[in-house]
């Protein structure tokens, strides 16, 4: 019986692994294994959107559903949504239950939400497509998606967002630094609403 309980102790023991490696997640180094469970929660604390069905129906469209043509809508939301972490709750993580804690955190999540008078929304997002020439339920391109983008950061003074679209391919500094400096438009509407206080 001692030499099994010896055996079993052996076998159950694990040995620290030799090697490391790293591991990139958005700019931010991880050294495995010894950054794993970082490098998790890092994973989780990400916002994502993806394709849905039976929301409210955009205009007068009648689509509740963004299936075959809302993925570069999300792939966008999600882009938005990080820089909008990053830049309002740059240390945040999501730990399970913990989420409703963050006023911010919560006030942003409504900005995505699948309703007509969140600013983000997928039916804010096909509507506002319409200027560039894109009908509700059309599929979207990358530009057309900045182009969007750019315009609904208007509409979300509590971001404090300009949004610079280059174009050809070509990144222009000045360009940058002008949308950076110059104070957005203030334009009325229905999402001006801002989060309460701390």
């Amino acid at each position: 019986m001692a030499d099994a309980v010896s055996t079993y102790h052996v076998v159950t023991e694990v040995e620290e692994p030799k090697n490391e490696w790293p591991a990139w997640l958005l700019g931010k180094k991880f050294t495995l294994p010894h950054d794993e469970e970082k490098l998790q929660d890092r994973i989780r604390s990400r916002l994502w959107f993806s394709y849905r069905k039976h929301f409210r129906a955009i205009g007068s469209s009648g689509l509740t559903s963004d299936t075959g043509w809302g993925c570069t809508m999300r792939c966008g939301q999600m882009l938005l949504a990080e820089a909008l972490v990053r830049h309002h709750l740059p240390d945040w993580q999501w730990k399970e239950g913990c989420a409703g804690d963050n006023v911010s955190y919560n006030w942003l999540l409504k900005q995505f939400l699948d309703l007509p008078d969140s600013v983000y929304s997928i039916q804010q997002i096909a509507q506002f497509g319409v200027d560039y020439g894109k009908k509700v339920g059309d599929w979207f391109g990358p530009n057309n998606m900045c182009q969007v983008m750019k315009k609904l950061a208007a509409y979300d003074p509590w971001s404090n967002l300009a949004v610079h679209v280059a174009m050809d391919l070509t990144v222009i500094k000045d360009e940058i630094r002008q949308a950076a400096y110059t104070p957005l438009p203030q334009v009325g509407g229905a999402f001006t609403s801002l989060p309460p206080g701390p």
